[in-house]
């Protein structure tokens, strides 16, 4: 068995078997972690011609001299090397332990602990990988405890996803909570537009994130992050904004107006000739409703056109396509405009798109692992929930000790 370092392209090529191989093991991710300080190693674990094994290894400093490897949703197994995996993880500490003087290395593979529903029950009966757990600790690696909330310092272990495999977008429709539903029927009946944006215009949504981070007081990611996301991803990481045309707006309104004033007439014209009609009466007490609903939602376009011009902005989001799923991983929105429910006309078709194009899972992404209305993330969780996406609880966090006593050590000063 032997250790072959592959270049991005190579890595990437051999990735390509693995159908559900995560963003984070991919080579684009490890070309942007060397961009942000990390050596980053594409390692390919051989027996003779036969691939048993892939893993980015991403190498940080500690105490001067040593470092430590992050390996990014673990190492990727064919069957083949599935038969051999406590000498492939072996093979892989040894080299990195003497090539890089690695301390530990830390992993948090992609891999389901329990199964749980959309509210985040345990499903009885379902996949329960607690076996995987052992095996590991068995092997000597140590787990970390297991969390919930949100924690910058790891990647998300609690997910929501919806899965498209075997679905249609009238079956995922209908699925949908009563509230998702009437909201992108909302989006529908503005005409809410939805469009890809360039590299150009990724400000609009940092912009957008901005607004979102004012509204609910959390740290924003510069513009040069989301320009690195399409700099190395490639296709791969497209972001799409949601937005408000005015002008059709108004257009709307006054055309609705118009054929509302037509049934008045009409109604008028009824009544005259049977003034005891419960049919036109009745036509116009409603059109004369409708027709109050219009006149203001025109002084509203009239107010918008004013303080933005032809054009708002209602939400914008960063997705990444690859392997088996669509990650929806960050977005903002103008709070002030979420009467025409723009993130929901931004998610509904993403999920189309996803569907359309054959992946198998819509990865909603990070939740806080808290499932009651009083408790952090709730909002969050619940608005994943409503497209009917069931939560995703992983296995954690483990780290190996590969220089025993320096590990100790270095805990200690860490502590």
């Amino acid at each position: 068995m032997y250790i072959q370092d592959a270049s991005a392209a190579q890595f990437e090529k051999s990735l390509s078997a693995f159908k559900q191989r995560d963003f984070l093991q991919s080579s684009f991710e490890g070309e942007k972690m060397k961009n942000n300080g990390w050596a980053v190693r594409y390692l390919l674990v051989y027996e003779k011609e036969t691939l048993y094994a892939c893993a980015v290894a991403a190498i940080g400093r500690v105490m001067k001299l040593y470092t430590y490897a992050y390996i990014p949703r673990g190492i990727l197994f064919t069957e083949e090397g599935l038969q051999h995996k406590e000498e492939v993880v072996s093979q892989i500490h040894q080299t990195l332990k003497i090539e890089n003087k690695c301390i530990y290395v830390i992993t948090d593979p992609k891999i389901i602990l329990q199964e749980r529903d959309k509210n985040g029950d345990i499903v009885e009966g379902g996949i329960n990988n607690q076996a995987v757990v052992d095996e590991m600790t068995a092997m000597g690696y140590q787990h970390l405890p297991l969390t919930k909330g949100y924690d910058d310092s790891h990647q998300a272990r609690w997910q929501s996803v919806l899965t498209l495999k075997g679905q249609d977008r009238d079956s995922l429709f209908h699925a949908f909570s009563k509230r998702t539903r009437q909201n992108i029927k909302n989006t529908l009946k503005y005409h809410i537009n939805v469009r890809k944006l360039e590299r150009n215009e990724l400000h609009l949504l940092a912009e957008m994130v901005e607004l979102s981070a004012q509204k609910q007081h959390f740290d924003t990611l510069p513009l040069p992050y989301y320009e690195q996301q399409y700099d190395c991803f490639g296709d791969h990481a497209q972001a799409y904004y949601t937005y408000l045309d005015i002008d059709n707006y108004a257009q709307q309104i006054q055309s609705q107006l118009e054929e509302e004033e037509k049934t008045i007439q009409e109604a008028k014209e009824a009544l005259a000739q049977n003034p005891h009609s419960k049919n036109a009466n009745s036509r116009l007490k409603v059109a004369s409703s409708h027709i109050t609903a219009l006149e203001k939602r025109r002084q509203d376009a009239q107010d918008l056109h004013e303080t933005y011009g032809h054009e708002v902005g209602l939400a914008a989001a960063m997705f990444i396509f690859y392997g088996d799923e669509v990650v929806y991983l960050m977005s903002g929105a103008n709070e002030d405009l979420r009467r025409f429910h723009g993130p929901y006309a931004l998610q509904w078709y993403i999920i189309q798109k996803a569907l359309e194009e054959g992946y198998d899972y819509y990865n909603f992404y990070g939740i806080s692992g808290y499932f009651e209305p009083d408790q952090e993330g709730y909002g969050v969780f619940d608005f994943k929930r409503g497209f009917n996406a069931h939560v995703v609880e992983l296995i954690g966090v483990f780290e190996y000790p590969l220089r025993p006593k320096l590990y100790s050590l270095y805990k200690k000063k860490a502590s």
